[in-house]
């Protein structure tokens, strides 16, 4: 009890309050007038942090060394550099900060007071577990927070009117349990302060990126992607350009957030965010940026990531060098962006994306004049003369194929589904799928074909396999000789060859089909 006893002694001791622990456990507590002569000394005032400006809205926080919440560093906000909030419900003040930190704070005046006129409040604890009569805070962010604390709130000075508070200039100080520092804070709050976010800036600096000359499409909708290294942990040094005709690109803006995706040989998506108090894209450059969605929302915020890579940071800009809308729609778009993962200094992953709704462009069609250049069964092969039939031919080292060559005639299963073909026998399995430009498969070669698991889109996919052997990712081809449907859109008759490398590097699987629907 006497140990509890004295737990609290040192926490209120904080605050200024003079009390003494006696050795029979009794607690003798000083007059009020002489709490509040030494309250003062708690509160650091003024803070130094940034100059206060008149009747403009500002937060001001110092910490010690040893307080784990500021970790020792002073920060300094206003309307523009951060969206700041401060709400007043009863005797609740919520204070949040969105700048490059972000941080929330939360003031309980203590029952029945509801009304935040001058006054000071001494030994608070933690909100929302103090004592109702003594009050409550806690400020935190970044992570960070206190568990038990000990602090004291002083409001310096507060307007109303009627019922809605319009105004408050608010000191705070927060130590938490063991630590042997503690944050200082400074609320100066005006809801007519009209103070605003930056805009882009128009005047667009000359050495920020470009794609070289020649690099890019002159015209219509692409993404186009030039890492500086193999060191940039996202793109790590691949130069690309990705248009509907290699890719599925797709670019939506909703509120001044501009997401794009791609789905081609590799996977990307992209997030641009402008800053608060801008309704929509325009043009200018949107420098400082940190990583959307954890960005300063008066700058801003991008990320760019795929392939199953991500960084936890970034630094990084962009630029709308042109951009239309027609009935609020995005129509035009043409911008560019750098990107670095972690630190100012690391390897760029730069990019430029241009977007034009009328782009009718889209993936290219089977092609028939390669068909005679193909693999094919050779002559002698133990393929039957009649019926249907499955015939395999697996170089040695391939994987799904075990090196096996031969040939199954029964237990054969044929399906279709849109542009999907699907084949099986004797414990082996393949999917074949044409690129997005076409309902259903038609007669012609589909080539650079990935795994079925991950495939591009504008160009097809393929996967043969057994329940035991797969191949994660492949490199491979197929080739429609011919095709029949019915008239619900179910194949009825069928011959197609095929060409599959595990991993890319393994020997090669190939494989040639005939089949007619039993009748």
């Amino acid at each position: 009890m006497r140990i509890m006893l004295c737990k609290k002694i040192l926490a209120l001791a904080l605050t200024g309050a003079l009390l003494s622990c006696g050795g029979g456990g009794d607690v003798e507590v000083a007059s009020a007038g002489a709490a509040a002569r030494t309250a003062a000394s708690v509160f650091r005032s003024p803070l130094t942090a940034a100059p206060i400006v008149a009747g403009q809205t500002q937060i001001t926080l110092v910490s010690d060394a040893g307080d784990y919440v500021g970790a020792g560093q002073s920060f300094a906000y206003t309307q523009a550099d951060a969206v700041i909030t401060v709400r007043a419900e009863g005797g609740h003040l919520r204070v949040t900060v969105g700048g490059d930190e972000q941080w929330t704070g939360d003031f309980e005046l203590p029952a029945p007071h509801e009304v935040f006129d001058v006054n000071e409040y001494l030994g608070v604890t933690r909100y929302p577990f103090h004592q109702p009569e003594v009050g409550g805070l806690n400020w935190g962010g970044g992570g960070r927070g206190c568990g038990p604390l000990a602090g004291s709130f002083r409001i310096n000075s507060s307007e109303y009117a009627g019922a809605e508070l319009v105004a408050i200039d608010l000191d705070f100080v927060q130590q938490c349990e063991g630590a042997t520092g503690a944050l200082h804070g400074n609320i100066r709050w005006f809801a007519s302060d009209s103070t605003s976010p930056p805009r882009p800036v128009r005047a667009i600096p000359s050495t920020l990126w470009s794609p070289l000359p020649g690099t890019t499409p002159s015209g219509g909708t692409f993404v186009h992607l030039a890492s500086s290294s193999v060191g940039d942990p996202i793109g790590a040094g691949i130069r690309a350009t990705y248009t509907p005709r290699n890719a599925q690109v797709a670019v939506a803006e909703f509120g001044g957030h501009l997401t794009v995706s791609v789905i081609g040989d590799e996977r990307w998506s992209g997030d641009f965010q402008v800053m608060a108090g801008v309704a929509r894209l325009r043009p200018g450059w949107y420098p400082a940026l940190k990583r959307h969605p954890v960005h300063n929302p008066t700058k801003g915020g991008m990320y760019w990531s795929g392939e199953r890579r991500s960084c936890s940071q970034v630094e990084a800009w962009f630029v709308v060098d042109e951009v239309t809308y027609v009935d609020g729609e995005l129509a035009t778009l043409d911008m560019r962006f750098q990107q670095h993962c972690e630190w100012a200094g690391a390897p760029a992953l730069n990019g430029r994306i241009r977007w034009d709704i009328n782009d009718r462009t889209g993936p290219a069609l089977p092609r028939r004049a390669a068909l005679d250049r193909l693999w094919q069964p050779a002559p002698g092969a133990p393929i039957p003369a009649t019926g249907n039939y499955v015939y395999l031919y697996s170089e040695p080292g391939d994987f799904v194929g075990g090196g096996m060559h031969g040939s199954y005639s029964s237990g054969i299963s044929v399906g279709s589904s849109g542009s999907t073909v699907s084949v099986s026998t004797n414990g082996y399995s393949g999917t074949f799928i044409g690129m997005s430009s076409i309902p259903r498969l038609r007669r012609g070669y589909y080539p650079n074909l990935q795994s079925t698991s991950g495939y591009n889109p504008a160009r097809g996919g393929m996967l043969w396999s057994t329940l035991m052997r797969r191949c994660w990712e492949i490199k491979g081809w197929f080739a429609i000789d011919h095709i029949r449907y019915d008239s619900v859109g179910s194949i009825i008759e069928l011959d197609m060859r095929f060409m599959q490398s595990c991993e890319g590097t393994q020997p090669p699987l190939r494989g040639a089909i005939h089949w007619v629907r039993p009748s």
